[in-house]
């Protein structure tokens, strides 16, 4: 149980891998193409603070016996200088032998163990182009971002024992897409529920998400399985890639720019895998995804907005007696 693939996780599973890496895992079995990867479990993180005695430390800081920040940075030396386990170093072995060719993903994933839903999103390290050789140290600064001065503030100010979060690591590999971005169960605009809307852009995801560029835009009917609209931006001016394992801004070349950035077999690859989550969680979804040879999902949220006014929605009638009926009804459903 000390690391297991995110394959044979499910969203149970929030104690033992942290929200991020059982949410992986639940994709997974809810039929998504994720990128493959490892969990360091939180037994794993248990297991080596209590080998390098340094859960003396952590409730020395849980006492404030000591100044905290002062505290935690012997904690952070000692998990960063302590001395791997036998059997998780064999683990640790299997996932450099395994992604030796790769870039990896080193993300934290913790958990609190009285209260599993819990989020420290944001508070904790994530690490990108790592090696297989070089996990065993990232592995290690994950841990120790867990005693990060902003992340110690946090758990004293909100009354978090330092001793009851658990660091899971989620290993992954990292891809270097050639375009990515979001897609959507239902179009944002107006919650209409009979279509998937797709937003993309060249490279990573990141210029789609953030905003900062104006994305290609698709709608597929879900009643026809059909691209319905496609909207094409000439503005797709910059994008993030990946080289030598590091995210790097570029301009977009302006033919690239006014070019699609997704065919139309993709985009119904998309929509197919994006259909297939809203059914299988039963409600709107919201979706990161990247092609890189196959459409691979990275993340996948509720959506929340229209959701939210559906819920409260009476009948809606547009005057189209067959999207009233398919709309209405998926409003009803999820």
């Amino acid at each position: 149980m000390i690391v297991l693939p995110i394959s044979s996780l499910r969203k149970t599973d929030v104690l033992l891998a942290g929200g991020k890496g059982a949410s992986l895992g639940e994709l997974v079995r809810a039929g998504a193409k994720v990128p493959p990867g490892f969990v360091v479990t939180s037994m794993a993180y248990k297991a080596y603070i209590e080998y390098n005695n340094i859960d003396r430390l952590i409730y020395k800081l849980e006492r404030r016996d000591g100044d905290p920040l002062a505290l935690a940075a012997k904690i952070r030396e000692a998990i960063l200088n302590g001395e791997v386990p036998d059997d998780l170093k064999r683990e640790l072995m299997k996932i450099r032998e395994e992604f030796s060719r790769d870039y990896l993903a080193v993300r934290s994933s913790a958990t609190y163990e009285d209260s599993p839903e819990f989020s420290f999103a944001g508070i904790h390290e994530t690490y990108l182009g790592v090696r297989g050789g070089e996990v065993e140290y990232y592995v290690k600064k994950v841990w120790a971002s867990n005693f990060e001065d902003r992340a110690v503030t946090y758990k004293l100010d909100n009354r978090i024992p330092p001793s009851k979060v658990y660091m899971a690591v989620v290993v992954q590999k990292l891809l270097n897409p050639k375009t990515a971005g979001v897609a959507f169960s239902l179009d944002p605009r107006n919650g209409d529920r009979s279509v998937v809307v797709i937003e993309s852009n060249w490279g990573l995801g990141e210029s789609v998400v953030s905003g900062e560029v104006t994305p290609d835009r698709f709608v597929v009917s879900k009643i026809t399985n059909e691209v319905v609209k496609k909207e094409i931006s000439p503005s797709k001016n910059v994008m993030y890639v990946m080289e030598n394992g590091r995210v790097v801004h570029k301009e977009t070349p302006p033919e690239a720019a006014v070019a699609p950035s997704l065919s139309d077999e993709e985009v119904l690859e998309i929509t197919r895998q994006v259909v297939s989550l809203e059914r299988y969680f039963g409600y709107a979804v919201d979706v990161e995804w990247a092609v890189e040879g196959d459409v691979y999902i990275l993340q996948s949220r509720p959506e929340t907005v229209w959701s939210r006014k559906a819920a409260e929605a009476k009948w809606i009638s547009t005057g189209d007696i067959i999207k009233d009926i398919v709309y209405n009804l998926l409003s009803f459903k999820l």
